[in-house]
């Protein structure tokens, strides 16, 4: 199925492109040239140069180096130096993610990757494609994802003002544990790192306790044994070492691939030349291109090697436990996500029934709560 899915995933793609200090735009000596490559736009008339910082979550993560080796080097040439894309991160900026909607909105980031996890308390209907437990594979997420893509485009501007440029997709989440975690009775009490309201409905769920930490804060928290375990994808924990300051890598959830929106302050956006906004689109499409051909093809297999290779035990949940999360879904993180939305006379609703419930087959009834198709 893979084969099938993943060219008609990559015809679809968003850019998001995020500001912080340092965003600015300076008048310089107008230059005009001419080139073969259709692909290549000369510089506006007015010559004015563009510089942005992408906020990434962190730059040890593989898609914020897939953002300055494709996108930032490609709108960079294409724009013959008039548009500057600078690689910034959450941690660098002293941000944890939550406030990266607000940021967006009223300017304070020019371009930022928005992790809908991170915003979902403010903002529900993000979580829609990410209610955990209910997609059975990888397949079935990203299926799901793209059908949910133009909806999602329209709620980040409505909300922000901003405009979503691309994706950046990450590979499966697992629980990096400090102790082997192989039933049900080895979630209880467990103090575990969560980054999302609906992780944390799901880490009660199992009997955890579900606790937010910045990503960036992880690796000391479990150190210190502050945590005992800390969900996220494989090859983000192994690029935080987490397999040094733990010892079993359980999982993953199924169907837990993760999509975060690159998206770029509405302001900033008008200001660039209808030129300038062609190529910054269809560069953050390349990229994403890049990096949905990884994560399908490279990235889901490498989350559990590199980790093994460096030392840890890889578990897979027990069958109990994969009955568990399914039963989780249903009767706690649905009902709990359409509390949130406000209830089920909401656009959130009305949206998971009419695209996400014929892919996970899984629907959302007046009550609220949810029932197999």
């Amino acid at each position: 199925m893979k084969k099938l899915l993943f060219p008609i995933l990559i015809g679809v793609m968003l850019l998001v492109l995020a500001a912080c200090g340092g965003d600015d735009e300076s008048t310089t000596t107008s230059t005009t040239s001419t080139t073969s490559d259709a692909a290549t736009q000369p510089a506006p008339a007015d010559g004015k140069t563009f510089n942005f910082q992408l906020a990434c979550i962190n730059r040890t993560l593989l898609t914020c180096g897939l953002s300055e080796e494709n996108f930032a080097a490609g709108v960079l040439e294409r724009t013959n130096g008039k548009v500057v894309m600078e690689i910034s991160s959450f941690p660098e900026l002293g941000l944890a993610g939550p406030d990266t909607l607000r940021l967006v909105e009223d300017g304070t980031l020019g371009l930022a990757e928005i992790y809908p996890g991170y915003v979902g308390g403010d903002l529900p209907i993000l979580d829609i494609a990410a209610l955990w437990g209910l997609a059975p594979d990888n397949d079935t997420y990203l299926v799901l994802a793209e059908a949910l893509y133009p909806a999602m485009k329209v709620i980040f501007n409505e909300n922000t003002g901003g405009e979503v440029l691309y994706r950046h997709f990450y590979d499966n989440q697992f629980i990096f544990a400090r102790e082997p975690i192989n039933s049900l009775e080895d979630f209880a009490g467990k103090k575990i790192r969560q980054h999302s309201t609906v992780l944390g409905d799901m880490i009660s769920g199992l009997g955890g306790e579900g606790q937010f930490v910045a990503f960036s804060e992880v690796y000391t928290a479990l150190e210190r044994g502050i945590i005992d375990a800390g969900v996220t994808g494989g090859l983000p924990g192994y690029g935080q070492r987490w397999y040094e300051v733990s010892d079993y890598l359980v999982g993953p959830i199924a169907g837990s691939f993760v999509a975060a929106y690159v998206t770029m302050n509405g302001d900033r956006w008008a200001e660039l030349p209808a030129e300038y906004q062609k190529i910054i689109k269809e560069e953050g499409i390349k990229s994403e291109q890049v990096n949905l051909d990884l994560l399908v093809n490279k990235w889901a297999e490498e989350a559990i090697q590199t980790n093994v290779d460096a030392g840890m035990t890889h578990i897979l949940f027990s069958d109990d436990i994969n009955a568990k999360l399914l039963e989780t879904a249903m009767e706690k993180i649905v009902p709990n996500w359409v509390d949130r939305l406000g209830g089920t006379d909401t656009e959130g609703v009305r949206l998971f029934n009419e695209i996400a419930s014929p892919i996970l087959g899984v629907t959302i009834n007046p009550d609220g709560s949810a029932s197999k198709n």
